[in-house]
């Protein structure tokens, strides 16, 4: 026979524990919904830097598809012409001497002989021009690079009649240091929308972590 009065506490018990959990349901769902928020509001935040740092990226591409194609034109052949050289014209000596500056971070010996040893193993030149990093030139570097650039000749129209070789490493300067100055700028664009986007990721797993949690405690609170 069913004790009415037992089966009466137990479900007074069982209210009582629906009723917390529901609570808790409640209360987890609020967090639920306030951190969702927050975190739509971090990610709409983070994909609008990564748009604007996209959009000022975009001014450096052009600039390194030109530095590519540059290298790109240039051949072992050529290299080996400008190499040989016995008098190259001055301003095929001063092209050399930028390649200096901006790869080998010569300061002093701008001397022809020093640029024929640069270039001494032309395959290897090709090579460490096509590899060399257009993010990272010390400002040592460009200021020292800057009156170089500001020559009416420092062209590859210009160079092209002294050069081949010299025309195109002195359209590769060119355009490596303008993308340089621009993905400087970028940068910090560049991190900032990363540090957001990071940011972002995190809030995104410990949303996850709430959404389950309230998952399982209504689960709970259907079965009881």
């Amino acid at each position: 026979m069913v004790d009415v009065g037992v089966e009466i506490e137990k479900t007074n018990e069982l209210i009582e524990i629906v009723g917390k959990e529901s609570l808790e349901a409640e209360r987890e769902g609020a967090i639920a919904a306030e951190q969702e928020a927050e975190t739509n509001k971090l990610s709409d935040a983070a994909k609008a830097e990564k748009a604007a740092c996209d959009a000022e990226l975009s001014e450096a591409i052009p600039a390194m598809e030109r530095a590519t194609e540059a290298v790109n034109c240039l051949e072992v052949k050529a290299i080996q012409e400008l190499k040989a050289l016995g008098s190259p014209p001055a301003q095929c000596v001063e092209v050399a001497k930028a390649v200096l500056i901006l790869m080998k971070g010569e300061k002093k010996n701008f001397a022809w002989p020093n640029s024929q040893k640069m270039m001494g193993n032309p395959k290897k030149f090709l090579e460490d021009v096509q590899t060399f990093d257009g993010d990272n030139i010390d400002e040592w570097k460009l200021a020292m690079l800057a009156p170089l650039l500001a020559e009416d000749w420092f062209t590859f129209e210009i160079m092209k009649g002294k050069s081949v070789a010299a025309a195109f490493l002195c359209s590769w300067i060119v355009n490596i240091v303008n993308y340089n100055s621009i993905f400087k700028k970028v940068k910090p664009l560049k991190d900032a929308a990363q540090a957001a986007q990071d940011m972002a990721e995190l809030k995104q797993g410990e949303l996850a972590v709430v959404i389950e949690k309230v998952r399982l405690i209504n689960e709970k609170v259907a079965a009881l």
